[in-house]
């Protein structure tokens, strides 16, 4: 019962390893696919970064910094961000969505005649660069949520592939040993006793043969 139950558990664990790879397998394909699509968000997130401090430092060196802080607190306001998630091989993944992050200049709370075109532009390349920190944020997340998915199936193949396998092929070895070995102790148990019926059996059939001797009378 033993060896069975352990074949058993040879068996799953088989079929456990086989069903992980191919999870890992589609974990990898997602999170390099998701890995390109950042890269390039990265890549517009640094464009559009240059771009804003640029914009910020023109317009600080034309205006003044009292001017650029009157603009932004002239133009605080909440943000329309709504974050779903998706589940993704029992992963929940982010999508953002936003709506009016990069405004018209006449709705920042400001009027445009007042305040100069740098201030107005870089409030604008500002908005953007927030724009562009939003669509990079969820996929980051997603990004760092797969990577650590695929290091968790990888360390449960391991697992599986270098300790409990090994040590239930070593169980079922053990057992076929101590099964073999109870087979030849069955076989030689077998073997003497038939010699020793063997051995009965001739020794009855010497006894009914024999002949008694013949006894002399004196007469």
């Amino acid at each position: 019962m033993n060896l069975l139950a352990r074949r058993a558990q040879i068996k799953l664990a088989r079929d456990g390893v086989g069903m992980l790879k191919g999870k890992r397998e589609a974990l990898l394909k997602e999170l390099i696919a998701r890995a390109r699509e950042l890269k390039v968000l990265r890549r517009e997130l640094h464009r559009r970064g240059r771009m804003s401090v640029a914009a910020l430092a023109m317009a600080r060196a034309v205006s003044g910094t009292p001017e650029l802080r009157s603009t932004a607190t002239a133009g605080r306001r909440p943000l329309d961000v709504r974050v779903h998630y998706r589940d993704v091989w029992g992963l929940k993944l982010a999508e953002a969505e936003q709506r009016g992050l990069v405004r018209p200049a006449f709705e920042r709370g400001v009027g445009c005649i007042d305040y100069c075109s740098h201030v107005l532009e870089s409030s604008e390349s500002a908005e953007r660069l927030l724009e562009q920190i939003v669509r990079c944020a969820p996929a980051e997340h997603n990004l760092r949520l797969l990577g650590e998915e695929v290091r968790k199936v990888s360390r449960r193949i391991n697992a599986l592939e270098e300790q409990l396998l090994p040590r239930l092929r070593e169980d079922v070895r053990a057992i076929n040993r101590v099964l073999d070995e109870r087979e030849r102790e069955d076989v030689f148990r077998l073997k003497r006793v038939k010699k020793k019926l063997r051995s009965k059996s001739t020794a009855k059939t010497e006894s009914g043969n024999s002949v008694p001797a013949p006894v002399e009378s004196g007469l």
